[in-house]
């Protein structure tokens, strides 16, 4: 099976498997680059356009460590398939947002995209034109390519903030709400240190329906060592030695001990055994599915929660960012609504109308 080799090897891959996905025919031997695959309200996307975003992504899965030189075509496959769905969303929001953009007059003048291109420089260390053209030559773009895709973003950015953004707000009664509605989402778990004591169950040995042993006499003999092991701590002998003396538990070669364990972390029939223990305490014996289990509490730190005042921004930001989502889910339906698209490949809208369905259905749950 071949593998890719470095970067040139993904990029190249990436327009292969791009015309493999959208024409279904891996064996066509004729590519038209510019081939329309979709328009926007009379403005197109191209084949070309979308293996760009194609790139783009590989590249993304690159550098975050997801793809390397070991990486192979099917997996390329892959990755190029599940992700053509959103690819598609992404394109024609993308267009829709420029296109409302430029119908409010915005553009990106000569002086922002200067300063935009001298951040770039200092932020890479680049002092020169010629190491300027090279790092855009290794990315396979022109200045006018580079500009084209900032004033993009610029637009998008700006639309988002204008027509979203700055419609969202949040009041402080509102995350107080929030706060008191959904309290354990700011709880901090008890703490509790213990020590157990286990009488295990022979392991093979047969059980009823409530889990003791079916030989009586055996099951009496083991509750039997149990309680005379508690008796002996209640008689003054320490725990611990009680502990190296007949547990069978893992925690014996630590003297019992367990913890600091969040008490969300403790079954619910230990947690009841614990409730009204003083540090110091023994439980009594349990009979649980591996034997017969003691503990004596170490220590208790009850549960607290998180003051308002310390997650207040954290609400806003968490509820901002959802009525945010929710806003520009509703401000992209007007632009589809008002839209006019006009597809030239049935399998692309196919897979389109489809992500949009799914996108629809997660935000209706949500």
């Amino acid at each position: 099976m071949r593998k890719c080799s470095g970067t040139r090897g993904l990029v190249i891959w990436a327009v292969a498997a791009a015309v493999m996905v959208l024409d279904g025919a891996a064996a066509a031997q004729n590519i038209v680059l510019e081939q329309i695959l979709v328009k926007v309200n009379g403005a197109i996307i191209t084949k070309t356009e979308l293996e760009e975003r194609q790139v783009q992504l590989l590249r993304r899965q690159r550098d975050q460590g997801n793809l390397d030189e070991n990486t192979t075509d099917a997996e390329l496959d892959d990755l190029l398939s599940q992700a053509m769905p959103q690819l598609i969303v992404d394109a024609i929001d993308e267009l829709l947002l420029v296109q409302h953009g430029r119908e409010l007059g915005m553009e990106m003048d000569d002086e922002r995209f200067a300063d935009i291109v001298e951040n770039v420089k200092t932020q890479n260390n680049i002092e020169s034109d010629e190491q300027w053209e090279e790092v855009l030559a290794a990315e396979g773009m022109t200045v006018a390519d580079l500009r084209r895709a900032m004033e993009r973003q610029f637009i998008v950015s700006n639309v988002q903030r204008l027509e979203v953004t700055n419609k969202v707000a949040m009041t402080d009664t509102e995350a107080r709400e929030y706060y008191n509605a959904n309290p354990d989402e700011f709880r901090i778990p008890g703490q509790i240190t213990l020590r157990e004591i286990l009488i295990a169950a022979p392991d093979d040995a047969p059980t009823n329906a409530a889990g003791l042993l079916l030989d009586t006499a055996a099951e009496a003999a083991l509750e039997g060592k149990a309680k005379d092991a508690r008796a002996s701590v209640v008689a003054g002998e320490p725990f611990s030695a009680v502990v190296a003396r007949v547990s069978d538990a893992p925690s014996k070669a630590n003297s019992g001990l367990g913890g600091p364990l969040n008490d969300d972390e403790l079954a619910p029939a230990v947690m009841e055994l614990l409730k009204d223990l003083a540090p110091g305490d023994v439980t009594e014996p349990i009979r649980t599915a591996i034997g017969y289990q003691m503990f004596k509490l170490e220590s208790a730190t009850p549960a607290s929660f998180q003051p308002f005042e310390d997650v207040r921004s954290d609400i806003a930001n968490r509820v901002f960012s959802e009525r945010r989502q929710v806003a520009f889910n509703g401000f992209m339906e007007e632009l589809y609504a008002n839209a006019i698209i006009e597809w030239k490949s049935d399998g692309l809208r196919e897979v389109y109308e489809a992500r949009i369905a799914a996108i629809r259905a997660a935000a209706t749950t949500d």
